[in-house]
C-alpha cells in the first residue's frame, strides 16, 4: 500500500501534506530513509499521530516534464504506487481538480478524495511550486470507501540547470478511519520512495516532452 497515493492517489496515504504557519516553532526534520538518492525526512505534527513526510531527490528532465507528469492524473496509478483510479474534474493552465481513489488491503476500506493542484511559478529564480489540498465536499461521498478530509501539500521543482532539477515534497495527512498509525507511519516513508522512483522513470517517457504551458518558463 502507497501512503503516499492514498493523498493523491494522488498520494492518499501519502498526505495531508506541508507545513501550517502558525507562529510557533516547528519540529526539525529529521532524515529517516535514504535509497538512490532519495531522501525521506519526518518529522511529528502537533495534534496528530501521523508523521510529516519531506521527500527530496534531484532527477534529470526539464521544468515542463515534470509538471506534464503531475498534470497527467489519469495516469496516476502509473505514478502511485497503489492508486488505484484518477480522474480529471476540471482544469486550465494552472489549477486542477481531480477524484481518485487508493486501494487499501482488506480489511481496511479504500480511501477516496477529491484535491486541487494549483501550479505557480517565480520568474526570477524559475521554481515551480504546486500547492495540494483536499476539497472533499466537492461530490457527495460514495458507500463503502472512506473520504479523505484533509490532505495538504507542496511540490518543489527547482532547476539546477536546463535538464535536472531538485524535486521536493512536503505532505502531512490524516488518512480517516480506522488506520493503525504505525501502519500509516510506515507508509509515509516507504511510499514516497516507491512513488519518486515511478517519477524518475515516467519523466523519460515521451509523451511528457516539448510541452508548452502559459505559465512556465524553462530554466
Amino acid at each position: 500500500m502507497n501512503f503516499a497515493s492514498l493523498y493523491f492517489s494522488p498520494w492518499i496515504f501519502s498526505v495531508i501534506f506541508s507545513v501550517f504557519f502558525n507562529g510557533k516553532s516547528e519540529p526539525e526534520w529529521n532524515l529517516t530513509k535514504e535509497d538512490e538518492g532519495i531522501k525521506i525526512y519526518t518529522r511529528y505534527i502537533e495534534g496528530s499521530e501521523i508523521r510529516a513526510f519531506k521527500a527530496v531527490a534531484l532527477m534529470e528532465g526539464k521544468l515542463s516534464e515534470f509538471v506534464s507528469v503531475l498534470k497527467d492524473v489519469e495516469n496516476f496509478p502509473e505514478l502511485f504506487d497503489s492508486n488505484k483510479l484518477a480522474t480529471i474534474l476540471e482544469q486550465n493552465d494552472t489549477i486542477q481538480w481531480y477524484y481518485s481513489v487508493t486501494a487499501v488491503p482488506w480489511p481496511l476500506k479504500d480511501r477516496d478524495g477529491i484535491y486541487c493542484f494549483h501550479f505557480k511559478q517565480n520568474y526570477q529564480n524559475k521554481i515551480v511550486t504546486i500547492k495540494v489540498v483536499a476539497d472533499p465536499d466537492r461530490m457527495p461521498e460514495n458507500d463503502g470507501i472512506v473520504r479523505i478530509r484533509k490532505a495538504e501539500g507542496t511540490w518543489i521543482l527547482e532547476p539546477m540547470d536546463i535538464n535536472k532539477v531538485r524535486v521536493t515534497l512536503e505532505m502531512h495527512g490524516e488518512p480517516g478511519g480506522s488506520i493503525p498509525d504505525w501502519i500509516a507511519n510506515m507508509f509515509v516513508v516507504d511510499s514516497p520512495i516507491k512513488d519518486f522512483k515511478n517519477l524518475r522513470e515516467r519523466i523519460a517517457l515521451d509523451q511528457y516532452k516539448n510541452k508548452k504551458y502559459d505559465f512556465l518558463v524553462e530554466y
